[in-house]
Formats: structure tokens, sequence, C-alpha cells
């Protein structure tokens, strides 16, 4: 059976000449907007490439067509995270999965930091004062020397420790076990409350798992204290989200920056939204022009490897 390439018409302009270059015998069925393929396009569906345009205006049918084609062979995303179920439910029917590490992680990070130097410098409250022509003045806290636990140690998570770092702040990496080649004074997340408690700043930059889902509960953000930061740019169910809105509210907590929430779209009517010192974007921070082109790059270099039938670079295990 003869491969068709399922995509979006964003990137079939953006990289079709390259596309041609390396698979002149593919087809493509591409898709303007919603993907509302007919029965025998579905049926003729052999290849996917989620590419960052379909996100988040296009994606739901996108993703329904891609799991009615029935004879999808290999799926590709333009996330890094796969923890999504329906990407398990492709790998169970024996579709290969590719997905885009690293092309959003500089993006990310410095929203991180973003987040930091804003609520450092409450940046949230002089907006306020700003809205109302309010000339309100107020001091604030410097960023060097405050101490930032980073929670993960992937390429988002490193890269937010060498920007600390370079800020002057006391960088320490968390992850699940000290490999002793991280740079920095490592510990470990069993241990997250005691983490907190020693840390002026927290940074989540964790995948979601079985084992991460709310690790950072009510105990880790109180441990965190009054003067306390929390960022999270992973998900958002790595979090307890009432405890975290219970401690803004109840001035337990410093402040918090979230480019991820439970669920998402937040709810209008969420508690989280008016929470003071809280920045909230949404699901925005690897949503860049250049987290796209690396992500079309490393499906385009995978699609040589599948031309070639030589491994797919950067494929899931099941």
């Amino acid at each position: 059976m003869a491969d068709v390439l399922l995509c979006s018409k964003p990137f079939n302009d953006r990289c079709g000449d390259r596309l041609d270059a390396i698979a002149p015998d593919i087809e493509r069925i591409v898709v303007d907007g919603d993907a509302d393929l007919t029965p025998d396009e579905l049926e003729r569906v052999t290849l996917v490439h989620f590419s960052w345009d379909v996100w988040p205006n296009h994606h739901i049918p996108f993703m329904i067509a891609s799991v009615q084609s029935s004879n999808l062979r290999w799926f590709h995303t333009m996330s890094a995270g796969v923890d999504h179920p329906i990407f398990q439910q492709l790998m169970d029917r024996g579709v290969r999965l590719t997905k885009s590490p690293g092309t959003s992680s500089t993006p990310i990070a410095q929203t991180a930091m973003m987040y930091l130097l804003a609520l450092s410098q409450d940046l949230p409250g002089f907006l306020r004062s700003q809205s109302n022509r309010e000339w309100t003045w107020r001091s604030w806290n410097e960023l060097p020397g405050r101490s930032v636990a980073v929670v993960g140690w992937g390429p988002i998570g490193q890269e937010v420790a060498r920007l600390a770092d370079a800020l002057g702040m006391e960088v320490t990496a968390v992850r699940r076990s000290a490999r002793g080649d991280e740079g920095f004074p490592t510990r470990t997340l069993d241990e997250l409350v005691d983490v907190a408690h020693d840390h002026d700043v927290m940074v989540l930059a964790l995948p979601l798992t079985p084992d991460t889902n709310t690790i950072v509960d009510a105990a880790v953000i109180d441990a965190l204290g009054p003067d306390g930061l929390l960022v999270n740019v992973g998900r958002g169910e790595l979090l307890d989200q009432s405890a975290l809105t219970s401690a803004l509210v109840g001035g337990r907590l410093g402040g918090a920056g979230l480019d991820v929430t439970t669920p998402e779209p937040l709810p209008d009517d969420d508690p989280l939204w008016t929470a003071p010192n809280v920045i909230i974007t949404p699901h925005t921070s690897g949503s860049t022009d250049g987290t796209m082109r690396r992500s079309d790059q490393i499906f385009l270099d995978n699609l040589a490897a599948w031309r070639d039938g030589e491994r797919l670079l950067t494929e899931v295990i099941p």
C-alpha cells in the first residue's frame, strides 16, 4: 500500500518543496482548517503530521480524522509530551509514534523566567494600578541570591536552570534520582516538601505520569511559604489547583505563574482567575515561530528515515 500523508495546508505551504525532495512518491492529503475527510480519504491515510499550526483551533477534528484512519502506520506530533491517552490508543493499534522533543525548551524556559521577573516585581499590581490610573509606589524583591528548585531535568528544566543561574539565582535540580552530571546541587522528587521548605522559588517542568499527578500538593505549596513563588510550565495536573488557589487567596504563597491549568481552557468562573498575584497564560509558552520550524524539521528528518527504512529518530517506544 502506497503511503499517503495527512498534513495541514500551512505546513504544506511552508515545507512542500522539501517534502517533494525527500519523498516525491508520497501522496499528500492537505487540509485547510478542520480535517473533514471522506471515508475514502480516511482509508488511504497512512502517515500523519500533527503540526503546530493545527493547535489549538483545529486539533480536535484533525485528531479525530487520525484516529479514524484505519490504515494509519505512523503519527508524528509537534509536541514533546505524549501523556494524552489518545497517543497510547494509537500505539495500542500498532501505529508508530514520533514526537518533537526539545523544540520548545528555550521559549518555555524564557516564559518561566518572565513569570519570575514579573512576580518578583509585582507586575500584576503595577498593571492594576496603571489600569486605575494610580501612581502607587511599591518596593520589590530581586531574583539574584534567591534559591530556585527546578523540578524536572529534561531540556526545559535544564534551560530554566541555565537562565536562573545567569541571573544569579541559586539553582537546585530536582529529579527522580541524581546522576552526578547535573552541574547543580541535586535532590530527589521524594523529598519535595523539604525541597520546597528550603527554597524561595519552585519551577515545575515535569512530564505528567501516574507518579507525578498532583505531586505538588497542599503540603508542598505551604512549605514554599508566604514569600515563595511557584511556576508551572509542565502540565496542570502536576499540582493541586484547589490548594494553590486557597494558598494564594489566604496569603500563604507569594505568587504563581501558570501556563497550564486543570482543565484547559480554565472555566471563566474558576476562582483561580481572581486569585491575587497570579499570572495565567493559555498554554502558549512554546507556541513560537522557532518552535514550529524546529518541529517541522524533526518531522522531515524522520520522514527521510522512514523513506530509507531506517530507525525513526524520535520514536516513542511502548
